[in-house]
């Protein structure tokens, strides 16, 4: 007989009673839980030490820079100067060290120190090398003007290189020297000037990638290479003019400095390539030799003796420096004296790389991959304002070295243009490489735009839009499932192109844009509004046009702009005023804190060693260079 299932069931109507279930005795594991405390202890322990070693460390380099700074120069003395391409608006750092370092190396400080050297006796002249870095085209006009300024005194300034492979402009730069001198395998690269641009649009078609780009007006063509399979012509006949142009100015200028005719000079330019020889045979170069035997006619010149022992080299970079605090500490002694307030004070402010509202890491991010690092609008605004406010300020520098960005942040700038000029101070804007769209809007507004010659600027337009991987999603068999709660809610989603009402809302905020800048622009320069449009419409302009359409003042660096400014504030020139940088550069050791605040993951521990090092910073600065800071340079054509 089969056995009852149900035999084996519980109860259905009640429940039996539950075992007594004993619970396990809790067992101290002593020995692991020391040992892991006794294991984060160390990583502390370790972490906080590897902070002190590299404190300690750039703490011994920098009173041993310090030192170095106090050792005399001789009586007697020829600069070595390494052109490496290596110089900008702002320091230039090379790795991470290099971001706590003493860098006070920038356009600035480095032709202050050239025109110093120019009127120091003893200072003899300078030997120069050329190796494979590249200036921006306007910075490299700064340089030459500076060079060719030391030369006025009667002292020599030579230039060697074993081969000049840095295109026409390591040449342009070259050739505002004395004497340029090339080794006997060497080559003279003057290939010309040449842009070249992708156009990626059959590709993206044929991996099912949509670009959807607005653009305001036909010339505003940053995103042609994705929308396009050529060049439209616009871009095209934008392009031509604004390598035509520079070409004309580093064509018309070396043809002077070589004393030869711009014809001639082109036709050598058409070769591309040079040997040595044939360099010096139409006089491009004037010494085809050794570097040793440039080194032994220095002697010559100096001493008398061709193998002098008693002729000192000096860095230029360590003369510059030296000069720049020497410069600092005298600035600083007047401003202590009593009638400190009746010396006229120009504050001078950076804006160089992209346009974002903040420097902080999202932003960081965004400015990099358009490159040229972040002109954050919050600390240029903040710096402007409190030149506006500040009674001892009397006029201000802006200096622009931007591509553009974001026309918020861009508009955040320039109301603090307005308030300085609302308090009754003049702001001159001094024109870098380039001051483009943003870069120019944040200018518009300015008493006096300074443009160098090459400097690109205007690009008075606006675009926008998104890219659309439905087709690409459609082809790898991928389904996109969508909730929406608003019309537009995906309006930026790359799984779907715009709908036309997506579409709509984006061209009404480009036109909104658009007709805001050219209205700032209209304002600021005292045009009509159709005058604006005329030569806006998202088209680039060199300096030397800029100035002809009024987009711009005059021709300058950023040294005729602080004279300019040094009138405006009372002075005669530059040298008789006080030249404020805004925001203060922060020292290494402000820095070096700024990055232990930074550091979340270390928890107080590196709040605490934030807090002791910034009550010892007034000792420790004593044994440091303060910093003079003026970054990175936005090349836009690299001149091959």
């Amino acid at each position: 007989m089969k056995k009852d299932p149900w035999s084996r069931r519980k109860n259905l109507y009640s429940s039996s009673v539950p075992k007594v279930v004993k619970k396990p005795k809790i067992k101290w594991r002593v020995w692991p839980i020391l040992w892991m405390a006794l294991k984060k202890t160390c990583m502390l322990i370790g972490a906080s030490v590897l902070l002190l070693v590299i404190l300690t460390t750039w703490m011994v380099s920098s009173v041993v820079d310090d030192m170095n700074m106090n050792v005399e120069l001789p009586e007697q003395m020829v600069l070595y100067m390494d052109l490496d391409g290596a110089l900008g608006d702002l320091p230039v750092d090379s790795g991470f060290a290099d971001s706590f370092s003493n860098n006070i190396k920038t356009m600035k400080t480095f032709t202050d120190a050239i025109e110093n050297a120019k009127n120091d006796p003893r200072v003899e002249g300078i030997y120069a090398h050329l190796t494979q870095g590249h200036y921006a085209v306007a910075h490299i006009e700064e340089l030459r003007a500076a060079i060719k300024s030391f030369r006025k005194s009667g002292k020599f300034a030579y230039i060697y290189a074993p081969s000049y492979d840095t295109g026409l402009g390591g040449y342009y730069l070259a050739a505002s020297f004395d004497e340029i001198w090339i080794q006997p395998m060497g080559n003279l690269m003057i290939t010309g000037l040449s842009a070249e641009m992708p156009f990626l649009r059959d590709v993206l078609d044929k991996i099912g990638i949509e670009p959807q780009f607005f653009q305001r007006k036909e010339y505003k063509s940053a995103y042609e290479s994705l929308t396009n399979s050529e060049m439209s012509e616009a871009n095209r006949r934008a392009m031509q003019a604004l390598i035509t142009d520079i070409y004309d100015v580093l064509s018309k200028d070396i043809a002077q400095d070589r004393d030869v005719t711009v014809a001639a000079f082109k036709s050598f330019v058409d070769r591309g390539m040079l040997l040595a020889d044939e360099a010096l045979d139409i006089g491009l170069v004037d010494k085809v030799d050794y570097a040793d035997k440039l080194v032994e006619q220095i002697s010559m010149r100096v001493t008398g003796e061709p193998k002098s022992e008693t002729l000192t080299y000096i860095n230029f970079d360590k003369y510059m420096n030296k000069i720049t605090v020497r410069d600092n500490a005298i600035t600083d002694a007047l401003l202590t004296k009593e009638k400190a307030s009746d010396i006229p004070r120009v504050a001078l402010i950076y804006a160089v790389g992209a346009i974002v509202d903040t420097d902080g890491s999202s932003a960081s991010v965004r400015a990099g991959v358009m490159g040229g690092g972040v002109a954050a609008a919050d600390k240029i605004s903040g710096a402007l304002l409190r030149a506006a406010y500040d009674e001892d300020i009397d006029a201000v520098v802006l200096r622009v070295d931007s591509p553009g960005g974001s026309p918020v942040a861009s508009e955040t700038i320039l109301r603090a243009v307005e308030i300085v000029q609302e308090e009754g101070k003049t702001i001159t804007v001094s024109m870098g490489p380039m001051a483009a769209s943003g870069g120019y809007w944040i200018s518009a507004s300015a008493d006096e735009i300074f443009v160098l010659p090459t400097t690109i600027t205007g690009s008075i337009g606006v675009l926008g839009g998104k890219v659309s991987a439905q087709k690409l999603w459609e082809n790898l068999g991928v389904n996109w499932e969508r909730i929406n709660e608003g019309k537009n809610a995906a309006m930026f989603s790359m799984n779907t192109p715009f709908s036309k009402s997506e579409a709509a809302r984006m061209n009404l905020m480009l036109d909104h844009i658009y007709d805001s800048f050219i209205a700032r622009v209209a304002k600021g320069r005292n045009m009509s509004i159709k005058q604006v449009d005329k030569i806006a419409r998202g088209r680039v302009w060199v300096g030397t046009s800029a100035v002809k359409i009024g987009i711009a003042d005059q021709f300058g660096g950023l040294n005729e702009a602080l004279d300019y400014a040094a009138v405006q504030a009372g002075g005669t020139d530059r040298h008789d005023v006080d030249v404020v940088i805004l925001p203060k550069p922060l020292t290494p050791i402000e820095k070096f804190v700024q990055l232990l605040e930074g550091q979340v993951a270390a928890g107080k521990i590196m709040g605490i060693q934030a807090t002791i090092l910034r009550e010892f910073q007034p000792v420790i600065s004593e044994f440091m260079i303060m910093q003079n800071s003026q970054n990175s340079v936005y090349a836009p054509i690299k001149i091959k």
